[in-house]
């Protein structure tokens, strides 16, 4: 005789549903425990709790730290950006079985606490990548720091240390960037810097340093990026910087250099500002030969002599600043192939002369700064094409009335002429919507 088969009742699903899940939990977590065996260095995590009391901060995240371990979680995730603060580990090398913290990112935590960097620091000696900025750091950056043999990446900015760089932080052979900007070094700058052979991007801005750029710096042959500004660096750029033909940026506004060198035109440049310092002399006519600038702004110095016709060669620049400073003569008809400038300031830069025609041509030109200048002649009917926003052309020996083609600028927010009679008809601003100063 056959058995009829009889259906189980739901509880008993229900229940074999529960023994199933219960199981396949349990064999979840053995996996996990069997997966984990990478664990934090011990003296690396030692190190890093006792660094972390120091400076008053958690040593524990939701992101990192998870299970017990500073390297779990985002830690060890290297396609998560680091937490703030936070670090991250390397799992994989020397066969694994044990993480080394490879960078630390401490960030914005200034709470008026006194910090310092604590010789702990010392047995994190994988870190390639360390960030301790804006945190109230005192004192002297210690020697100590030259020690980090993997360090590629060093950001100490915005801390009141005193005292000079140590020289030591030219012992580090794989820095690419350091960013020292507002951190409160003074004196020299060291010149072992130039050691560093690696070194894409130096930022030594806000600074109270003195004295001289080291000759030395001319053997940095990989760096790409200078910010100097406000540093209290000063003199001529030294002879051997030459050599520094792949910079693309270099930022030294507010500082004190005295001249432009003639082999800043040797260089990759796609950024040149040098305002506000004490540079006389003519313009180099070799920044013509960087094809690639797109900011140019030498404004605020004692710079004489003509405009370089070169300048014209600028197929690239965004921006042209050449505000006062002691040029003479009038403005070279080359300046019109700059069809991509969308700036342009010169006043008070003691230029003369008619404006010249080939400027018809600038017509992606939203602000024109041309005041205080002795420029002649007409005012340019074809202004009134250009994209402009700003326009200032007051100041100067221009003569008869606005061009009617001027009507035509209705996105003008800033209008500043001072002969707006001189038979001018006073509805030509009607247009003007957008206006705001005049």
């Amino acid at each position: 005789m056959m058995k009829r088969f009889m259906p189980k009742s739901p509880s008993h699903t229900l229940l074999a549903f529960c023994f199933w899940y219960i199981h396949l939990l349990c064999l979840v977590e053995r996996c996990k425990v069997q997966v984990r065996t990478n664990f934090t260095d011990p003296d690396e995590e030692r190190a890093l709790n006792a660094i972390f009391q120091y400076w008053g901060l958690s040593d524990t995240s939701d992101d990192w730290n998870i299970s017990g371990d500073p390297c779990s979680g985002t830690a060890v995730d290297l396609s998560i950006r680091i937490s703030e603060p936070g670090i991250k580990c390397d799992c994989q090398s020397n066969g694994g079985g044990t993480c080394h913290i490879t960078a630390m990112s401490v960030q914005g935590y200034s709470t008026g606490r006194r910090r310092v960097i604590p010789e702990e620091l010392l047995n994190l000696t994988y870190l390639t990548n360390l960030t301790l900025s804006g945190i109230g750091m005192e004192g002297s950056l210690p020697s100590f720091i030259g020690k980090f043999r993997h360090l590629r990446h060093l950001d100490i900015s915005y801390n009141n240390f005193n005292g000079p760089l140590p020289p030591e932080i030219g012992t580090l052979p794989s820095l690419k960037h350091l960013h020292i900007m507002s951190a409160g070094f003074n004196g020299m700058l060291p010149p072992e810097l130039g050691n560093l052979s690696r070194l894409q991007q130096l930022d030594i801005s806000s600074n109270g340093f003195n004295g001289l750029l080291p000759p030395e710096l001319g053997n940095l042959s990989s760096l790409q990026e200078l910010y100097m500004s406000i540093s209290g660096i000063g003199g001529e750029i030294p002879s051997t910087f030459a050599n520094l033909r792949n910079m693309k940026i270099l930022w030294a506004s507010g500082s004190q250099l005295t001249k432009i060198p003639n082999f800043i035109g040797n260089w990759s440049l796609t950024d040149l500002h040098l305002s506000q310092n004490y540079i006389t002399g003519p313009l180099p006519a070799s920044i013509g030969n960087l094809m690639n600038l797109r900011y140019l702004d030498v404004s605020m110095n004692a710079i004489s002599g003509s405009t370089p016709k070169k300048l014209g060669n600028l197929r690239n620049l965004i921006s042209l600043n050449i505000a006062s400073n002691n040029f003479t003569g009038s403005l070279p008809p080359e300046l019109g192939n700059l069809t991509s400038l969308l700036t342009l300031y010169m006043d008070s830069s003691g230029l003369s002369g008619k404006i010249p025609s080939t400027f018809a041509r600038l017509r992606n030109v939203n602000a024109l700064w041309a005041s205080d200048n002795n420029f002649t002649g007409k005012k340019p009917d074809f202004i009134g094409s250009w994209a402009l926003t700003y326009l200032s052309m007051q100041g100067n020996a221009f003569v008869g009335p606005i061009p009617s083609r001027f009507y035509n600028l209705t996105s003008l927010q800033y209008l500043w002429l001072s002969d707006v009679s001189n038979g001018s008809p006073s509805y030509f601003i009607e247009n003007m919507t957008s206006l705001s100063t005049l």
